[in-house]
């Protein structure tokens, strides 16, 4: 029962900032004119692009300490800022 109040809350949380962040701001993209989005979905679409490398960069470490037969930190050096 906590957890589906935690949820519910999450959700009213999300909405109140979804609402509160829906005007228009500018994007200047590298080439052409500056397109206008609405800020929610910008901050949306940077968060899971951070979501989506992450998963990315942990599979790939993952996957590199399987074939090396360790953890990923048995691979990293110790005298990294040495």
């Amino acid at each position: 029962m906590l957890k589906v109040l935690f949820v519910i809350l999450l959700a009213v949380i999300a909405a109140v900032f979804a609402t509160d962040n829906m005007h228009h701001v500018d994007l200047g993209l590298v080439v052409g004119r500056p397109v206008h989005v609405r800020l929610f979905f910008l901050l949306l679409t940077s968060f899971l692009i951070g979501c989506f490398s992450a998963m990315l960069m942990n599979l790939y470490l993952n996957a590199k300490s399987d074939r090396q037969g360790g953890t990923a930190r048995d691979t990293e050096k110790d005298d990294f800022f040495e």
